[in-house]
């Protein structure tokens, strides 16, 4: 795996997700996009590609003891807004997923 910097990582061609990151990483980077460290609690880092519509890979769930992946699939991106949403027990949401927040409890509201 190769790093661009000591906050991002790069996949290589084939590998869907870094098996474990670093605490500082604050990108990740692969054949599918890039994922932007978004969203955070007491157990999981959830790392989150806003260009990727299909909630099957849009969100990879790192698990803050070990720091290795719990999820890349539906079930991160379930873990994932029942905690933006229901839990809001975060210790860290990016302004990213502050506005997309926003944007669905607006969407919610109106609908």
């Amino acid at each position: 795996m190769k790093r661009k910097s000591k906050t991002s990582i790069i996949v290589p061609p084939g590998i869907s997700s870094p098996r474990s990151i670093n605490p500082n990483t604050k990108l990740i980077c692969n054949w599918l996009g890039r994922y932007h460290r978004g969203l955070e609690t007491r157990d999981f880092i959830y790392f989150i590609n806003y260009q990727e519509g299909d909630e099957n890979a849009c969100v990879m769930m790192y698990r803050r003891e070990g720091l290795e992946l719990a999820s890349n699939n539906y079930f991160a991106y379930g873990a994932m807004f029942e905690t933006l949403t229901e839990e809001k027990d975060w210790t860290y949401i990016s302004r990213s997923m502050k506005y997309n927040l926003k944007l669905h409890l607006d969407a919610e509201t109106k609908g």
